[in-house]
């Protein structure tokens, strides 16, 4: 192979790369942070957005109470904790618990919210 046709081939090749390279760049699903982001005029966001879905650590806030915790492709992710007026939800590794302010506590067995024991 002549030097001159190598130099040509290797030409069309790096620009093919450059190409895709740019096509990937601008493709890509962006990362962004959010700060008091408005869902409604009730409902703010403050986190992670991937692909404009709550993604990683997060605080949903509305009137009704507030969660903070993990958010995975825009759902309630693992683990958090809502509070509202008179209870909190705590979600950990899938198990979930509610503690009323005036010390009730509930967790869910076996598809059932049974009452347990002050467990602190």
């Amino acid at each position: 192979m002549e030097y001159k046709k190598f130099l040509e081939y290797f030409a069309k090749f790096s620009l093919g790369v450059f190409i895709l390279g740019g096509i990937y760049t601008i493709g890509r699903p962006k990362r962004q942070s959010v700060t008091d982001y408005k869902l409604t005029e009730d409902i703010s966001y403050t986190g992670d957005l991937y692909q404009g879905k709550f993604q990683g650590k997060g605080v949903l806030a509305a009137k009704e109470g507030i969660y903070k915790g993990d958010f995975d492709k825009g759902r309630i992710g693992k683990n958090g904790v809502y509070i509202g007026d008179n209870f909190y939800y705590i979600k950990e590794n899938g198990q979930v618990k509610i503690k009323f302010n005036d010390g009730r506590i509930y967790k869910k067995k076996d598809g059932k919210w049974e009452e347990v024991e002050d467990e602190n």
